[in-house]
């Protein structure tokens, strides 16, 4: 069996990647966090930050960990960027110009990887680096039949410690030791296993790993909410409450003081009190002031932790001056921090994942391209705007594939034997063997099929369109050949003449109407508005050409019959 080598030359030992490298370590199991957050201030957050920066992380990636839990805007707001990466579709891809081997390897990938269970957490788990700087997850390889497939496990961040030049992550081991203040934590922990961890480790800020998370910028934020959350509550309880003062006589012991103290404090609440004889409580006016200074102040953070977290504000809130098109533009700042995140995500599999599986499964693996992991955030285009472009462009004779139209509009392309849906009939244009008429003077295709006596062929339903081309080829040839079919006398010429031209004569009544609608739908007008406005839409359409070409030919069937004309052909 040929040796395989890690990213840094070593070889990688096949005996131990069925077993997980955290098997030894269970103490990490029944260490528990220590919360920080309790009664943070802003000394000990400046404290936790610089420990952090110095290469300990526990207390950092804790308080990220409370922040998550404690304050419901930023777990919302991370919720929304995880999600938008978690959701989306993934694929495999083969490289540029795949050769025949490639592209084996890249459909073996995509199928291993739908079958691992719950890929798609996976992806959620990934995105939980962004707050605290890094993911992990432990890989455990076991046999599926004749292929390695992994098992991915979440494991807490706080699992993790930095290496001597604080930019790797190193297993924490137990006999770490903290250091004396000032100084660098030893460096206790065990090196990651090459093919056993999927680790990644977005890049939210550069600089060292500690200081690359997203938790150092929210925290500020989350201190000082909670101080204005504080202050909301003890004035919220105290607030229309009058201001109570006691008075006790001179010479009173400290008993009776603590007596009074706990009577004022009390009857506020419960609207009764016992005091001790001579001494006496008096009402003052009711507290008053007003909530907004702490609102505002709540406000103003969690609108610094949305531009944090999602580059903007009116996709997390209406906002005080929000407008649709402003919050397009909002949103349109927020994809493209997913596109960063799915940029990212998609390297960290490529390279932690698929290579693995490649080169554990598939023999010279290491000789051949390997393909990209893909996650899709292409977005439909306007389907109503590309079907009234795309016949046009294609009228002026550009040439369009059909897989990027398409890709374009996000339409699969059906494979063979698939049903698929079927649109009306192409309108024929005039004069090239249509019954929809042609140009003046010429006769209808329909007429000329009675005068050949030739009969369409019923369709069937779901005919492909190779079908129904052949037929209308076949049905140009027989008239074409001008067969002999059904008599055709004088009365059909006339009505040839009739009814030839009659799409340019129904324009001047369509036309009008046609235009009134499409610009009723462009500027939102409700369908009773518009009825309102038909009978001055329909004194504005042209009836006259149509009108005279009728008059002329009843004029001409008159005229024939007043004649006594002899309307039949003489058969041969």
């Amino acid at each position: 069996m040929a040796t395989i080598l890690d990213s840094d030359g070593n070889p990688i030992d096949r005996g131990r990647l069925g077993e997980p490298q955290t098997a030894e370590t269970g103490w990490l199991h029944r260490e528990f966090a220590a919360h920080p957050a309790r009664g943070l201030t802003p000394a000990q957050l400046g404290a936790i930050m610089q420990r952090a920066e110095d290469g300990d992380l526990l207390d950092q990636l804790d308080l990220a960990d409370d922040i998550e839990e404690r304050d419901g805007h930023a777990y919302a707001e991370l919720a929304k960027r995880k999600g938008a990466v978690s959701a989306l579709e993934w694929d495999v891809h083969e490289p540029e110009g795949a050769s025949v081997a490639e592209k084996a390897l890249t459909e073996q990938l995509r199928e291993w990887l739908r079958a691992l269970p719950d890929f798609e957490d996976v992806l959620h788990g990934m995105m939980d680096g962004v707050l605290k700087g890094f993911a992990a997850h432990e890989m455990v390889w076991q046999p599926q039949g004749r292929v390695l497939l992994p098992t991915l496990t979440f494991r807490p961040q706080r699992w993790f410690t930095l290496d001597q030049q604080r930019q790797g992550l190193l297993l924490r081991s137990q006999s770490e030791q903290q250091p004396a203040r000032g100084y660098l934590p030893a460096v206790m922990g065990e090196a990651l296993r090459p093919y056993a961890w999927l680790l990644h480790v977005p890049r939210s800020r550069n600089g060292y790993l500690a200081r690359a998370s997203l938790v150092r910028v929210l925290a500020w934020p989350y201190l000082f909410k909670n101080y204005a959350a504080r202050d909301l509550a003890e004035f919220l309880e105290i607030y229309g409450l009058p201001l109570r003062l006691g008075s006790y006589p001179a010479g009173a012991s400290d008993d009776e003081k603590r007596s009074l103290l706990r009577a004022v404090t009390e009857i506020g609440h419960n609207a009764a009190g016992v005091i001790p004889q001579g001494m006496k409580i008096e009402f003052q006016n009711a507290a008053q002031g007003t909530h907004v200074p702490f609102s505002s102040m709540l406000q103003f953070m969690e609108a610094v932790q949305s531009k944090v977290i999602l580059g903007q504000t009116l996709t997390a809130g209406e906002g005080q001056h929000g407008t649709q098109a402003l919050g397009t533009v909002h949103n349109e700042v927020r994809m493209d921090i997913r596109a960063a995140d799915v940029r990212q995500v998609e390297g960290t599999l490529g390279r932690q994942l698929l290579q693995p599986l490649a080169q554990l499964n598939v023999p010279g693996a290491q000789g051949l391209r390997l393909p990209r992991f893909k996650l899709d955030i292409g977005e439909a285009e306007d389907v109503a705007a590309y079907a009234e472009a795309l016949p046009k462009l294609a009228g002026a004779g550009m040439r369009i594939p059909v897989q990027w139209a398409h890709e374009k509009l996000r339409i699969p392309m059906a494979e063979a034997g698939d049903d698929v849906l079927e649109g009306p009939p192409a309108p024929v244009a005039p004069g090239d063997g249509g019954d929809d008429g042609g140009e003046p003077g010429q006769p209808a295709a329909g007429a000329a099929a009675r005068r050949g006596g030739a009969k369409p062929a019923a369709g069937k339903p779901g005919r492909s369109g190779d079908d129904k081309r052949q037929g209308k080829e076949a049905l140009a040839a027989e008239v074409a050949a001008d067969e002999p079919g059904e008599p055709h006398d004088a009365i059909d010429d006339l009505i040839d003449d009739a009814i030839g031209p009659w799409r340019p004569l129904l324009v001047p009544l369509v036309d009008p109407l046609l235009q009134a609608m499409q610009q009723a739908v462009a500027a939102g007008e409700t369908l009773e508005a518009f009825a309102a406005r038909l009978p001055e839409l329909v004194e504005r359409l042209d009836g006259k050409p149509l009108a005279e070409r009728l008059a002329r030919a009843a004029f001409v069937a008159r005229l024939a019959g007043e004649a006594n004309l002899d309307l039949n052909h003489d058969e041969e």
